[in-house]
């Protein structure tokens, strides 16, 4: 039986990403401003059924979204690691250049540690200009601005925008 796989679209693309942290009350300090400027509706706490407690953040705009997860008492104290089996880092994108030099100033005003950037890398053909810092329990985030996607994903927009007129 053979099934054909979408190539663009819903197919394939991230529904969310929970993260852990060991103090959600403290990190929502944190990543509440940061996801609202990011485009996330940030939700309320709540009590999962296993007990958690949690956050489940939404972009209306693309869909996705960021869960942020109290840790269970007994591994809270175990420090995140960046090159430990696991989660590396969050990656997030922004439509343009100065969001980066804009979510830079909202990092150092909420205390991140800037790890590099605001500035180009060589990651993306077309330019990579982007920005590197650290969450609560160090868990490292990148913005980045790549203008090949804000070209495709604006190319992508009027057509669906021109099929709805059809």
């Amino acid at each position: 039986m053979s099934i054909e796989v979408p190539r663009y679209g819903l197919h394939g693309s991230i529904n969310h990403v929970s993260i852990t942290v060991s103090d959600l009350p403290s990190a929502m300090k944190f990543f509440r401003p940061l996801l609202e400027f990011l485009g996330y509706t940030v939700g309320e706490v709540f009590r999962s059924r296993s007990g958690a407690d949690l956050t489940l953040n939404l972009n209306m705009g693309n869909g996705t979204a960021i869960n942020i997860w109290q840790a269970k008492p007994e591994l809270a104290t175990k420090p995140f690691e960046i090159y430990a089996p696991g989660l590396h880092h969050l990656a997030f994108n922004v439509e343009k250049h100065e969001h980066i030099d804009a979510v830079h100033a909202l990092a150092k005003k909420l205390s991140a540690e800037i790890l590099d950037g605001p500035g180009e890398f060589p990651f993306g053909p077309g330019g990579y200009y982007a920005v590197y810092f650290l969450g609560p329990d160090r868990i490292k985030i990148e913005v980045v601005h790549m203008p090949m996607a804000e070209a495709r994903y604006a190319e992508m927009t009027r057509a669906i925008e021109r099929g709805s007129k059809s």
